[in-house]
């Protein structure tokens, strides 16, 4: 292990041509593909944190939080790969012994791999440090100083494979063997097993130690998705949907919405809601969640429906309610609060946002 700054560089500048649309900005459980992957590293330690950006770079800028990170813009991103790892090199400060690449669309890489990656880098033997998964070598992989003029000597869409193939002998293997290398998003169909796969396995709060037997967890396939399992005593965990309310609440004829103060979507508009505590009736919930965020206390909550998707980690169920004659207030959550008229809305937070608003518009 190296006293010295160890970087993490996410790269993410790519055209998505596979896909079809900018892969950074599909939504995994609400936030953006992009965003995910940069919360496995964004409390990193031991150095700086860099994403490369290219296609697209202004429209992710306005969408993704990069808050941790410098934001590097690759003007020549539609040269391959290669450009976009000059431009994270290029950016790293000279006392860095080593970066780790990332890529921009691998949400469920464990920050425990990372750690690991940097502890066991000792740069008098190794040029490189890599994980080993059950289906072979994979990202992310730590690469020394030592091969930074060969990375920057590359060109066109190529990563780092030939110059690590070139110093095979010091290139150091983290066994890794207990889970799959994490998958690229390229198409409709991977982006929708990601989401499953995020689901199930809980991500970002996937348990690393096993509650029964302390051993640590490994993914494997289990009733069709990956989940965690342990190898020692062969408990599972099942990750449950969290349950959530949201009200529509109607102030003298007006739709009361916050401006989040919080990620995901600080700054953008939402109606009230949040989670419901272990034993507390749903109903509860709803005032109790509309209260701490208006300050306006509503009684006639009356249901709208439920609003779950597949990949989604979170059930909304909805309500309306009135708070006729009352002031309403902003709280720590929102950075402000204003009734609506209900034809003049503005742009909604999430996506299911709209749909709760459109039920509601259409029984009101």
């Amino acid at each position: 292990m190296t006293d010295a700054p160890v970087a993490i560089i996410v790269l993410a500048a790519g055209t998505s041509s596979r896909l079809g649309q900018p892969k950074q900005l599909l939504l995994v459980s609400s936030q953006p593909l992009l965003e995910r992957t940069l919360d496995v590293a964004r409390h990193w330690p031991r150095g700086p944190r860099i994403v490369v950006l290219g296609h697209k770079a202004g429209e992710i800028r306005a969408t993704v939080n990069t808050e941790g990170y410098q934001v590097v813009v690759n003007a020549a991103y539609a040269k391959g790969q290669a450009s976009s790892l000059h431009a994270g090199l290029a950016a790293l400060p000279s006392d860095c012994s080593a970066a780790i690449v990332m890529l921009g669309d691998q949400p469920l890489v464990q920050p425990w791999l990372l750690e690991k990656l940097a502890a066991d880098f000792n740069p008098a033997t190794h040029s490189a440090v890599r994980p080993r998964y059950a289906d072979g070598a994979g990202n992310p992989v730590l690469l020394s100083r030592a091969l930074f003029p060969d990375l920057m000597a590359l060109s066109g869409d190529v990563g780092a494979r030939d110059v690590l193939r070139a110093h095979h002998n010091r290139v150091h293997e983290v066994d890794w063997s207990r889970q799959p290398a994490p998958r690229d998003v390229d198409t409709a169909e991977d982006h929708t097993t990601l989401l499953l796969d995020w689901a199930s396995l809980g991500a970002p709060d996937t348990p690393r130690y096993c509650q029964r037997c302390a051993a640590e967890m490994e993914y494997r396939k289990r009733h069709g998705r990956l989940r965690p399992v342990c190898p020692n005593c062969g408990f599972t965990f099942f990750t449950d949907p969290k349950l959530a309310t949201v009200v529509v609440v109607e102030v003298d004829g007006r739709v009361l919405l916050h401006r989040r103060a919080i990620n995901p979507a600080r700054g953008k508009w939402t109606l009230p809601g949040g989670y419901v505590d272990r034993g507390e009736a749903i109903e509860d919930a709803a005032r109790r969640e509309v209260f701490e965020e208006t300050a306006v206390r509503v009684a006639d909550v009356q249901p709208l429906g439920l609003f779950s998707e597949a990949g989604e980690t979170v059930v909304l169920a909805a309500f309306h309610a009135t708070a006729n004659g009352q002031t309403p207030q902003h709280s720590r959550e929102s950075l402000e609060i204003h009734a609506f008229d209900p034809d003049d809305l503005p742009p909604l937070a999430f996506h299911r946002d709209q749909r709760i608003i459109d039920l509601w518009r259409a029984i009101r």
